[in-house]
């Protein structure tokens, strides 16, 4: 973003973190790497101790791994501190939705997989000659060097998976620590860990197969080639087995039993089955990932090493977010807010003063709106003791009452059994049981945590395309923009809020009958669209983004915000890149005319 002809306000948002956290992250990843080749010096506890067989390669593959994180966060950083590189960051490759992925492929993606494969496949250069000779010069002693190869070659795509595994274990979920410093929404961490899962899931198929394709010859062999490369380890002998003791016999067992449970977890991730049994799939990811962890360590001291970051960060993320809130339970208000709604009444974090007290009400929802997008995790422990769920407040915290939050049920399943196992059906039974309609409900919350969208807060013109359920966050944004804009009658400061819905009977909730439609009447800055699909059918999603910055726009910088369902995001998504091109050809962003500016958030949650 390089000339800025339209000066803007200084409003409040999410702090961005100081560049001595920068300097800190860089200097714990070289920590680290000096930690991890430390150890390869202290006594090994796992089954195979690869340092204690290739000391110089397993250092190097230590250094290039550790050194291979140290690029990356550089790159991130720039990212964040200039602007010019988050642009290129990006920038899409091409505009196709490549059919597989899903997704459209970015400078900072593809860059990313470049660096990582070039790191993987770039490591057979340091073991591939040292495997060889170590396996060959053990198989001469029993005159077995015809298929000494595979081990060689299981031996290195046994280090790929290293790398994956390091990768993949970071943490991605929720309010990861990396995601904050280094201003990545979460479902670009969540992509970038399906990926690295599935590709640790391949270089895991591979690293097995190349095994018991050695497996396949070792048992036609004579009795000193069985006692010279035991099935269970063929590191070492029988006879060194023995003086180890039961752990050396346990590399077979834990690399079988790993692979059958990153399987499982890859199979239950798939969409279908994700979406179809979420449920299944949040039980099998948490507690077989740990499993995972645990085994894999056990199997090649060389995992350890490679996923010591992913389990300390893991760890002090679960810390961080339990000491936060979750540890603690409060109680929560449940209650049918009707046509179809339900709304959770959070309890007050804040006690109000008298000064609070005497606050007009707008004062009072504008004293916390520093930061319009709050997202809160809630935890049912009546519905689930395990299962926390997203919600953008549609409400935020004022200092006489709690956020608000809405949600509706979900939609039914072809078994009635399978809905009313649905949490939002669980949840919503209760209510609907209760006599007035209302609950007292105990709850864990986490949060709120904002997003940095520094666009956000420059934006001269924004345009918010929700549909269901995702008018939640347009509601607590169109309040934001009524508290620091309502005073603007030009057109130098505009907000367009459209709202796509299936029946008219979803819009009568008070937030939006009541508060939004009085703040949208009073401010002429502001405009508020309903869509109706049961009679105006879809909406036509690039025509709405062509239309606003058609509609008197001058100059300034314009803002997008889609939430809703996965096609609204994704047609909002093709929308803003075709405008956003149409601008660079015409001149009209950057060029010295209209739009200097034009960017897009897309509220993506799932993969």
């Amino acid at each position: 973003m390089s000339s800025l002809t339209v000066p803007t306000m200084d409003l409040p948002g999410p702090a961005r973190p100081h560049a001595v956290y920068y300097l800190l992250t860089l200097s714990m990843i070289a920590a680290f790497g000096g930690f991890a080749i430390g150890l390869t010096f202290a006594p090994c506890h796992a089954s195979m101790c690869v340092e204690q067989f290739f000391p110089l390669q397993a250092r190097i593959h230590i250094a290039a791994f550790y050194g291979l994180l140290i690029v990356v966060t550089l790159l991130l950083t720039f990212r964040v501190l200039f602007k010019s590189i988050h642009k290129l960051s990006n920038l899409y490759i091409s505009n196709i939705v490549w059919p597989i992925l899903g997704k459209r492929i970015s400078v900072g993606g593809l860059l990313f997989v470049v660096l990582t494969g070039i790191m993987t496949f770039g490591s057979v250069g340091y073991w591939c000659s040292a495997e060889y000779k170590w396996w060959n010069d053990r198989g001469v002693l029993v005159n077995y060097t015809t298929y000494t190869y595979r081990l060689a070659w299981t031996g290195i795509t046994g280090h790929w998976c290293d790398i994956s595994i390091g990768l993949v274990a970071l943490p991605v979920g929720r309010n990861s620590i990396l995601g904050r410093l280094f201003h990545l929404h979460v479902s670009t961490f969540l992509f970038a860990h399906k990926l690295l899962a599935y590709a640790l899931f391949l270089g895991s198929l591979v690293h097995g197969i190349m095994y018991y394709t050695f497996v396949g010859t070792s048992a036609s062999g004579s009795s000193a080639v069985a006692d010279a490369f035991p099935v269970d380890n063929p590191t070492i002998s029988s006879a060194e087995a023995a003086v180890r003791g039961p752990i050396s016999f346990l590399v077979l067992p834990t690399g079988v039993i790993s692979f059958a449970m990153i399987m499982a977890v890859t199979v239950s991730s798939l969409p279908a089955l994700r979406r179809r049994s979420y449920n299944a799939f949040y039980f099998i990811h948490i507690v077989l990932a740990v499993m995972i962890v645990i085994l894999t360590c056990l199997h090649a001291s060389t995992n350890f090493y490679f996923l010591l970051p992913g389990i300390v960060l893991g760890i002090s993320d679960w810390v961080r977010r339990v000491s936060h809130s979750l540890k603690k339970k409060s109680t929560a208000v449940v209650e049918d807010a009707g046509s179809g709604w339900y709304r959770v009444r959070l309890p007050q974090e804040k006690i109000a003063d008298t000064q609070d007290v005497e606050k007009s009400q707008i004062d009072m929802v504008a004293s916390t709106l520093g930061s319009p997008l709050q997202t809160y995790y809630v935890n049912f422990p009546t519905v689930s003791k395990l299962q926390i769920h997203p919600f953008t407040a549609a409400v935020l915290e004022t200092p006489t009452a709690g956020s608000t939050l809405l949600y509706q049920k979900a939609p039914e399943r072809k078994k009635a059994k399978d809905t009313n196992k649905e949490w939002t059906w669980k949840l919503s039974a209760l209510v609907d049981e209760a006599e007035n309609r209302n609950i007292a409900i105990p709850v864990r919350i986490e949060g709120p945590y904002s997003p940095i969208v520094p666009e956000l807060y420059e934006a001269d013109h924004i345009l918010l395309v929700v549909g269901g359920t995702g008018i939640t966050g347009a509601l607590s944004i169109s309040h934001w923009w009524a508290h620091n804009f309502k005073s603007t009658t030009s057109k130098s400061k505009t907000l367009r809020l459209v709202w796509t819905y299936r029946t008219p009977e979803t819009a009568q909730i008070p937030e939006v009958q009541q508060q939004l439609q009085a703040v949208m009447t009073a401010d002429c800055n502001m405009e508020f669209v309903k869509h109706v699909t049961a009679y105006a059918g879809r909406l036509d999603l690039g025509t709405q983004v062509g239309n606003f910055l058609g509609d008197g726009i001058q100059t300034g910088r314009v803002w997008v915000y889609a939430s809703g369902p996965e096609g609204l995001l994704a047609g909002v998504e093709d929308a803003c890149i075709r405008q956003k091109n149409v601008l660079r050809n015409t001149r009209g962003l950057d060029g010295g005319r209209s739009v200097t500016a034009f960017d897009w958030y897309i509220a993506r949650w799932t993969l």
